[in-house]
């Protein structure tokens, strides 16, 4: 049974819900001090989408993802998934300086390979001067959320959750992210609990998620 929404009863005029943005978000783990560590990073307060809030790193997947996508194979990932996890990989680099490739042997890279790139320019055509492979295979799908109908700007993001490679340290572009930090899922939900450590719905429930596991 379905039911017709009686238009004129709305307190505020009709608006057709905004079509949400392709977007895609990787979850970086590491075994601390405290156990599992998850890398997150704080919002420009500037940003129109989540000021000031701790979040993965992430953004939207743009054309040149598609792209590099299509040119990478993968058995069980579709040419749509695997843009979803270029615009993942790109958008740590750019952000946090991590750089989830590999060289043709199988290394990954570490923070000299990073020195040789430059998190301003295309992605793509710099994978393949040095001919870097991104590690689609080591990435793995978490979960998937779409902003709500009625917010002004709107995501359909894919979450990824990987290891965080060896060799390299997060370093913020201090533009759209910054301060990058370690925590335990449950100290940062702690501390978010006491107003110290602001974040959106689906990361409070991802960490939430996360926090029963110990390494």
């Amino acid at each position: 049974m379905t039911a017709d929404v009686r238009r004129d009863k709305l307190l505020y005029g009709w608006r057709d819900p905004v079509q949400p943005r392709p977007a895609a978000t990787v979850i970086l783990l590491r075994d601390g001090a405290h156990g599992l560590e998850i890398l997150m990073t704080r919002r420009s307060m500037q940003a129109s989408f989540a000021p000031g809030a701790y979040v993965f790193p992430g953004g939207r997947v743009d054309d040149a993802d598609h792209a590099l996508g299509a040119d990478l194979d993968h058995p069980t990932d579709d040419a749509l998934d695997r843009a979803f996890k270029v615009a993942a990989i790109r958008e740590a680099f750019e952000e946090l300086g991590i750089l989830y490739v590999a060289h043709p042997d199988g290394r990954t890279a570490d923070d000299a390979t990073i020195a040789r790139l430059n998190r301003s320019a295309a992605f793509a055509d710099q994978l393949a001067r040095f001919e870097l492979r991104p590690m689609l295979d080591r990435m793995h799908w978490f979960s998937h959320w779409i902003t709500d109908r009625d917010m002004p700007k709107r995501f359909d993001t894919r979450f990824y959750v990987a290891a965080m490679p060896d060799g390299q340290t997060p370093v913020a572009d201090d533009s759209e992210q910054f301060a990058p930090e370690w925590v335990n899922p449950s100290q940062a939900l702690d501390r978010h609990r006491r107003g110290e450590f602001s974040m959106i719905f689906p990361t409070i429930r991802t960490l939430g998620q996360l926090e029963r596991f110990a390494s």
